[in-house]
């Protein structure tokens, strides 16, 4: 079954205005704030109380292909669901760390004349990710956790039509080195797969169930990111480079230069049980 093309465009709007952060309330004096502005960003704070909610997920980027058939982006974002003033923050801790999260992806040929998007994939979830454990202050470091349920599909329908959910448990790990503005971030996850589609009964056998996420590098510099994916079929590998912009255009561009090299089964849904290698340059928004 088809998404609904609407709900996708509401999605990504979501997304975008979440970086409006500090979206204010009616203040409790009973001022008014509603004729204070003077642009259209400003507007949007004010009758948007909600999308400081919103925030930052999974990488968002997009990648032309050294072959362009093999170009793809991807958007993403998490929101929390629940008012931080609220009484029920307060009386059920748990809440604080709910989140509903959304990534979209797709594969776009850009070699071919009419531009064909070759597939995409629309994976919401709904996760807790909680606090820092304060296990580890001897070392510095940071522990969280992130667990929850995720969907992924082509929203294809017929023999064309893929689609996955699974559990997973992300322990992740933080060091920082706040005077060299840099760190390391290692973040493996288990997962378990349940109600397959017909057509693709034996994804977790190409998808695996364990991946390691390591990234490292400078909030102003390069970082570097490695993913490994573990199945019965084969070993896959992801591997990601992003350096500012703003470094090389005296603060002017906020954006990354971005390198990604995939070697990986199932990278995409539709052609799940072949090997996909590709290298792809382009742009991402958030790393």
């Amino acid at each position: 079954m088809r998404l609904n093309k609407l709900t996708i465009a509401l999605f990504f709007a979501i997304s975008i205005i979440g970086y409006s952060h500090g979206a204010e309330r009616a203040p409790a004096d009973g001022g008014n704030i509603y004729e204070d502005f003077n642009t259209l960003e400003e507007l949007e704070r004010i009758y948007q109380p909600y999308a400081s909610n919103a925030s930052t997920h999974e990488p968002m980027y997009f990648l032309v292909g050294t072959d362009p058939k093999k170009s793809k982006f991807q958007i993403s974002f998490k929101y929390r669901l629940f008012n931080p003033e609220g009484s029920m923050w307060e009386s059920h801790k748990w809440l604080q760390g709910l989140y509903f999260g959304y990534t979209q992806t797709s594969y776009w040929d850009l070699k071919s004349t009419s531009a064909p998007f070759e597939e995409t994939s629309y994976k919401p979830e709904l996760f807790i990710l909680t606090n820092n454990f304060n296990v580890l202050p001897d070392f510095g470091a940071k522990l969280f956790l992130q667990t929850g349920v995720k969907h992924e599909s082509n929203g294809q329908a017929g023999e064309e039509s893929r689609s996955t959910n699974y559990f997973y448990f992300r322990p992740i790990y933080v060091k920082p080195y706040f005077k060299r503005g840099g760190g390391i971030y290692i973040a493996p996850k288990l997962q378990l797969f349940f109600i397959n589609d017909d057509t693709n009964k034996d994804i977790d056998e190409y998808r695996g169930n364990f991946e390691l996420d390591i990234s490292a590098g400078y909030l102003y510099g390069l970082v570097a990111s490695a993913k490994i994916a573990l199945a019965e079929k084969g070993v896959s590998g992801f591997v990601d480079f992003t350096y500012p912009l703003s470094s090389l255009l005296d603060d002017n561009l906020d954006l990354y230069f971005h390198v990604q090299y995939v070697n990986a089964l199932a990278e995409g849904l539709r052609d799940y049980r072949g090997r996909e290698e590709a290298l792809r340059i382009g742009l991402s928004f958030v790393r």
